[in-house]
This record gives C-alpha cells, sequence and structure tokens, in this order.
C-alpha cells in the first residue's frame, strides 16, 4: 500500500485545498489541522464527519499546535497549506521531504510564485522586526529549498488558479507539477447555502473592523443602506468581533448567518443563483468558480476607506 501524504494546514482554505487535491489526484492523506482556529476545526470536523478523506479510518487529526515529527519526517511526502509559516520552515529545515505539494491559502499564492521566481526568502510583507535576520535567513533556505525540489520534479501545486495565470505560469516554469482544481470536491460536501433565505442578497463581511481599518459606525451605516434597498443575508468573516455582529443583528432587513464553516463551503452545492457583494478578498476570487453554472452574480464591493487615526 503506498504510504498517505502527511497534510499540515493552518486555515479552512487551506484544508478545502487539501481536500480538492485529494479528489483530484486520489492521493490519501493524513490532514493534521492546526489548533486555535474554530472555524478551521469545524471544518475538519464536518468533512471527517462525510469522510471526505477516505472511506477507511478517519484520516483527520485535531488539535496539534506544532507538526509532528513522526509524519513530517525526512523522506516522506508532504503537502502545506502555508509555505511563510515559520514552522513550516523550521520543519523544512530539519527534515527533507521526499516530495512537497503546495495548496492555496488565498491570493498569497501569486506572491509566493513571483517571490520563487525571483529567489527572494519566503517572507510575507511587512514581517515582524524580531529575530528579522535569522527569520530572513530561513526564509531564504526555504526558496531555495522548494527552487531545487522544482527543479527535481518533486514539487507539486494544486491550486483553483487558472492555468492560464501567471502565478501558474511561473511555477510551472520553475518545474513544479501543477493541477487546477475547479472546486469539485467542495460542492460535494457543501451545504448548498441552505441558511441563505431566499431572494436575500449575500453580503460577505471583512476583517477591516477587527483589523481597526474602517469605522464600525461607518461600516454599520453603509450596511444599513444596503439592507434599506432589499433584505440581505450577512456571512461574518471569521475574526469579526461578536460585539459588531450584535449591532447587525439589531437591524431590520438584515439576517446575520454564523460563520460556522467557510464561505465556499457554506454556498456549495447549491442549485440557486446567488446574488453577492464581496469585499476585495480570495473569496471574490473563489466563489465564482465554487458556484459556476448556478447563475450566481459576485460583485466587488469599493474598498473600505482607512480609519482616520
Amino acid at each position: 500500500m503506498a504510504s498517505m501524504t502527511a497534510a499540515w494546514v493552518e486555515s479552512p482554505l487551506q484544508l478545502l485545498g487539501a481536500l480538492e487535491h485529494a479528489h483530484a489526484t486520489g492521493d490519501e492523506l493524513a490532514v493534521v489541522p492546526r489548533s486555535g482556529d474554530a472555524q478551521l476545526e469545524r471544518t475538519a470536523a464536518h468533512l471527517a464527519d462525510r469522510r471526505a478523506f477516505g472511506t477507511g479510518d478517519a484520516h483527520i487529526a485535531l488539535d496539534r499546535r506544532v507538526m509532528p515529527a513522526r509524519l513530517f519526517r525526512a523522506g516522506g511526502d508532504w503537502l502545506i497549506g502555508d509555505a511563510y509559516s515559520g514552522q513550516v520552515q523550521w520543519r523544512l529545515e530539519r527534515a527533507e521531504p521526499q516530495t512537497v505539494t503546495l495548496v492555496d491559502d488565498g491570493a498569497i499564492t501569486r506572491r509566493l510564485a513571483q517571490q520563487l521566481q525571483a529567489a527572494e526568502p519566503l517572507l510575507r510583507p511587512n514581517p515582524p522586526r524580531a529575530g528579522s535576520a535569522l527569520r530572513r535567513e530561513l526564509a531564504a533556505r526555504t526558496t531555495r529549498l522548494l527552487r531545487r525540489l522544482a527543479r527535481e520534479g518533486r514539487l507539486r501545486v494544486t491550486t483553483f488558479l487558472a492555468p492560464s495565470d501567471p502565478a501558474v505560469v511561473a511555477l510551472r516554469d520553475l518545474g513544479a507539477i501543477i493541477t487546477c482544481h475547479r472546486f469539485d470536491a467542495t460542492r460535494q460536501k457543501g451545504l448548498r447555502a441552505q441558511q441563505v433565505p431566499d431572494g436575500a442578497r449575500i453580503v460577505l463581511g471583512s476583517a477591516a473592523v477587527a483589523d481597526r481599518l474602517v469605522d464600525p459606525q461607518r461600516e454599520i451605516g453603509r450596511l444599513r443602506a444596503l439592507a434599506r434597498e432589499s433584505a440581505i443575508a450577512y456571512l461574518p468573516h471569521r475574526r469579526e468581533p461578536q460585539w459588531f455582529l450584535a449591532a447587525l443583528q439589531r437591524e431590520p432587513e438584515m439576517l446575520v448567518v454564523p460563520a460556522a464553516l467557510p464561505i465556499e463551503l457554506a454556498l456549495a452545492g447549491t442549485p440557486r443563483a446567488l446574488h453577492i457583494i464581496a469585499p476585495i478578498s480570495t473569496a471574490a476570487e473563489t466563489l465564482p468558480v465554487v458556484l459556476r453554472g448556478t447563475g450566481s452574480i459576485v460583485l466587488l464591493q469599493p474598498p473600505v476607506p482607512e480609519r482616520a487615526r
């Protein structure tokens, strides 16, 4: 029997990427979600209940804060969702896998492709200064390793981006083996927009209030104006504060749908044509793919003005 690929995921979208990789390639995965994210843990439980990763033993473990060395060992096959993670980069420093598969962690997939192509250290925008020299060296070593694995045919990338996307082309030029998916497995396991009333427009939340990028009262006013036009179902971002959502729940013509699962999984599989207003975000790119064929419309919300400081 072929050995399982050990998969380390740190966000719900990364977990869906692992699901799509297993569906597209037939690889069996031992999925280890990092604990501490309630939505990620609920998503893992939802997929485990539906035997999304196999019909035998459960292949999803919970409550891990560090990558277990017994799974992420030298010579093994690894799937990782965040190549920028300090934990991932440190583990790659300690043990070289036989193969690495990268899945999407949102739009940062494009940044990753640019940095690998340019042989730049894999650092997020505006990294913290603490330990910056050490962190930069670790990131540079990760870049060198992934570029070498790509040249040797040992780096794979599974992504929702189109084959013609410049990021996909750049990764392929480096030697990476690319699998492009269309969220087929996500649609099979989705909740079909069951909590969204017929006729309600869907407004997606963002982390702008949590990150203090927009004044909360101004954001409530914007949403109140939308609700005056027609009833809306507000699907929060997983980091939106409860006090803000409680304020929205008091608004007439506005239903706040709890963010139990990622938006892609919450809406996937619906036969209805949905009208969605989304901030500039990964969801604005993923949802047209998830909902293709339903006649759904995804409109971009103008960027929120930064809060005066």
